[in-house]
């Protein structure tokens, strides 16, 4: 063998292997660093920041003095309405590298605009300026296809204007606050009457003057920073979940708590539901959402928001979850803390769905005792929960005796191991009749075979009727092995 030659083709092959080696990381280099141009091999760089369009449109409406406007004065009045739009210019901030010159109908379009946590939106006609504040929510969230600008938002955004240069950062939930209402009318008010002026009256814009600042001032000084406390809030009531920390849930929850939708829930109910929980459960999982945020008079704040929380059993080491709750939820500011003071859901027979009243805790506690009796395999108290003109769509032969005679004989020939439900939603028909949209599974042990038998997943609309003695099961349980186990 050709020694010379076998060193010769090792060495090739190294160098070969370091070749393509430095070859991969230039490769990884140039998908690191950004995109190349096709067309001359520059480095394209990836963009620094956010970047987003806007557009929309200026409406203006109430009668504006042509002079301010900048436009030729008519033959019949200086007061103008619906004015060509066209002399505009919109801008983000006071930055003019992201202006726009404006349509004769007052649409816009603003390209390539940087993510910003401070901003507002210009419209600025001769001594004429409209303003729009866009949170960063709005920036993210929302269609910013369809922008409005007019003097609702200009009395937001200069209010937004002058808290921030004062050191307090509103929310929209906070300025749009009910107890703030007659602030907002008198800037709103303000605003429009300052089209009006006489252009002597303006040295820069009609937003400068005193008429329309005093009132600005006002509001700003007067209107509370809330929403992000709220906020804050519910990511501390997120990790008393997660760490099962019922001392600190205690200072949470108002001393008043009550649910419309049952008489018994009150704060020491709640925190019994919830020492129970976090004793039998390690939870892994503390979802929620924020939808929408309401402040309201005498300290109070409505938050609509979904919640779920799911982990695990720690006797039986099965998975478990909650539903998903969906709800308006009541809060009250009590000495300096926000606390949970009304509809808030606890149990898992309680309302998953929004505009829940008594009614739907009628039926949910109805619901509730009848997974109690056949959690306990006590057939009485299921019978008290069964119309004597029980019926199923489906079986001309199901009514409450064979009902109540299938149930003991499942009693007396296996034990209960799983009777879990959870109501989706409520149709209310009249007073007196609702469908209830509900999903369950049924897990027992044969006595028999000495195996779980598992029924599955069943979804059901089961129908239920206000009766003398309260709400009873009237039609459509699926409760034997050949009824449809999936009826949406």
């Amino acid at each position: 063998m050709n020694l010379t030659k076998l060193r010769f083709s090792y060495s090739n092959s190294k160098l070969l292997k370091n070749f393509l080696m430095i070859n991969a990381s230039i490769i990884l280099l140039i998908l690191s660093a950004g995109c190349v141009n096709k067309g001359n091999l520059q480095f394209v760089e990836v963009p620094a920041a956010e970047e987003y369009l806007i557009t929309g449109s200026i409406l203006l409406s109430e009668p504006v003095e042509s002079d301010l406007l900048g436009s030729l004065k008519l033959p019949s009045a200086d007061l103008i309405t619906n004015p060509n739009f066209e002399k505009f210019t919109v801008f983000v901030n006071n930055d003019q590298k992201t202006s726009s010159m404006v349509q004769k109908d007052g649409s816009f379009t603003l390209k390539k605009v940087p993510f910003s946590e401070k901003m507002v939106l210009n419209a600025v006609s001769g001594k004429i300026a409209l303003k729009k504040r866009l949170t960063p929510d709005d920036l993210r969230k929302t269609d910013l296809s369809k922008t409005t600008i007019n003097i609702d938002s200009t009395t937001k955004a200069l209010i937004w204007e002058k808290a921030f240069q004062s050191g307090k950062n509103l929310s929209m939930a906070d300025i749009t606050a009910r107890e703030y209402q007659s602030l907002l009318d008198k800037l709103y008010t303000a605003i429009k009457l300052s089209l009006q002026l006489p252009l002597k009256s303006v040295s820069t814009y009609n937003l400068d003057t005193a008429m329309v600042q005093n009132p600005a001032l006002e509001a700003a000084q007067a209107i509370l920073s809330r929403e992000k406390t709220l906020v804050e809030a519910y990511s501390v009531l997120q990790n008393i979940v997660l760490r099962k920390d019922i001392n600190l849930l205690r200072h949470y929850i108002s001393y008043d708590f009550g649910n419309d939708w049952d008489s018994n829930a009150n704060y020491s109910d709640l925190l019994s539901q919830f020492t129970i929980y976090f004793e039998r459960n390690d939870f892994t999982i503390a979802s929620y959402t924020i939808h929408q945020m309401e402040f309201m008079p005498d300290f109070k704040a409505r938050v609509r928001v979904s919640f779920q929380a799911s982990g695990t059993d720690r006797y039986s080491a099965l998975p478990v979850s909650s539903p998903l709750f969906t709800c308006d939820v009541l809060w009250r500011l009590e000495g300096t803390m926000w606390k949970i003071y009304r509809n808030f859901p606890y149990k898992l027979s309680d309302p998953t769905q929004l505009g829940a009243d008594s009614r739907w805790g009628e039926i949910s506690s109805a619901h509730a005792a009848l997974q109690h009796a056949c959690s306990r395999e006590v057939i009485a108290s299921l019978s008290e929960h069964i119309s004597e003109n029980f019926g199923n769509d489906w079986d001309v032969y199901s009514t409450k005796n064979e009902l109540i005679e299938t149930a003991q004989d499942r009693f007396n020939n296996n034990d209960i191991k799983i009777a879990s439900y959870t109501i989706k939603s409520i149709e209310f028909i009249g007073s007196d009749l609702a469908k209830v949209r509900c999903a369950g599974q049924v897990r027992v042990i044969s006595h028999i075979l000495g195996i779980d038998i598992d029924w599955g997943k069943i979804d059901a609309v089961i129908t239920w009727k206000r009766e003398s003695t309260g709400w009873k099961l009237f039609r459509n349980l699926p409760y034997k092995l050949h009824h449809p186990k999936a009826i949406y």
